[in-house]
């Protein structure tokens, strides 16, 4: 096969919702090219998983299902990535961004001299070919870039596509043998993030995050209280990330997660250009901010100059009165 293959995720067995969006990339890639598509996952226990994929895409599926996939180990899923190209034979390669990714997928590339661009929001065929665009300067900018090797790799950021729509029938499940593992790493222990409660950021219909306009870290209460009352989940900005307020991975933005959810509400962010590189998939944004030149309010469909202190209680008691009333 020469074509258009690309990687999915999982997560204790089951695909991550992030590989509908590298599946749709993958299928408008190698229909503009005039190419073939297949899938590949990597993991363990991911039989299930695989032959899921291949429904959702309609394509054959490479994997390689294994128990030294789990837990993460870098080489593991080189060595075992490798091995799906080799039987595979594609000439352009889409995976996921995942933290997992951003470690393990520029070594491959260097590993098989593939030209590689990483956090990806689109990719388009022009007269030269392939043509990939990505946000530099803190999302300032955007760039294009062109592959300078006959095999071409590129990681897509979270929220570029829209998922892909069920496919309907399915190829041909392809179990490729692991290869020998030789890994330099010991796993000690896992310690997972604090998810909480609530939708996840990642993947939640509204998404309620706080900046520095909240004040201090005990006024956190307020954004938590409106993400419950809207069942919705909590993201905040990179300055009270730095501050400690919440952990690393509530961080919406350039440099944290890029999210697309219905309705964004942005709490006290002034809106810079990193932040907002990381909600431009939003549908909806509702700013909330003291002051009415903050930057926030051009990418806002509705905005509310106030004290957030004052507005957003005063919200949430307004939601939690209609939903009494069903309304």
């Amino acid at each position: 096969m020469a074509g258009v293959l690309f990687f999915g995720c999982t997560a204790n067995g089951a695909l991550l919702p992030g590989t509908q969006e590298v599946a749709a990339a993958a299928l408008q890639l190698a229909q503009t090219l005039g190419t073939s598509v297949a899938a590949a996952i990597l993991g363990s226990d991911i039989e299930k998983a695989a032959s899921t994929l291949g429904e959702m895409a309609g394509t054959d599926v490479y994997y390689v299902d294994d128990v030294r996939l789990k837990p993460y180990l870098g080489d593991a899923y080189i060595a075992s990535a490798q091995s799906i190209i080799d039987a595979a034979s594609p000439d352009f390669i889409l995976f996921q961004q995942t933290s997992e990714t951003n470690e393990w997928v520029p070594r491959l590339a260097a590993r098989l001299d593939a030209a590689l661009v990483t956090s990806c929001n689109s990719i388009v065929v022009g007269d030269g070919g392939p043509i990939a665009t990505k946000p530099v300067s803190g999302g300032a900018a955007n760039a294009e870039y062109v592959f300078n090797r006959p095999l071409r790799m590129a990681i897509l950021a979270p929220g570029s596509y829209e998922p892909c729509e069920q496919q309907g029938g399915a190829g041909t499940l392809h179990r490729i043998a692991a290869p020998e593992i030789n890994t330099r790493v010991e796993v000690l222990e896992e310690i997972p993030d604090p998810v909480g409660a609530g939708p996840q950021l990642k993947t939640a219909r509204v998404v309620v995050s706080g900046g520095l306009g909240i004040g201090s870290k005990e006024n956190w209460k307020l954004i938590d209280d409106a993400a419950a009352a809207l069942g919705a989940g909590v993201g905040g900005s990179r300055a009270v990330v730095e501050l400690g307020w919440i952990p690393p991975s509530k961080q919406v933005g350039f440099s944290g997660v890029k999210i697309r959810p219905e309705v964004y509400f942005a709490v006290g962010i002034s809106g810079a250009v990193h932040h907002l590189a990381g909600i431009s998939g939003a549908k909806t944004v509702v700013a909330i901010n003291n002051d009415p030149e903050a930057n926030i309010y051009r990418v806002a469909r509705f905005g509310v100059v106030g004290d957030v202190k004052d507005v957003l209680p005063a919200f949430v008691e307004r939601v939690k009165e209609l939903r009494s009333q069903n309304v």
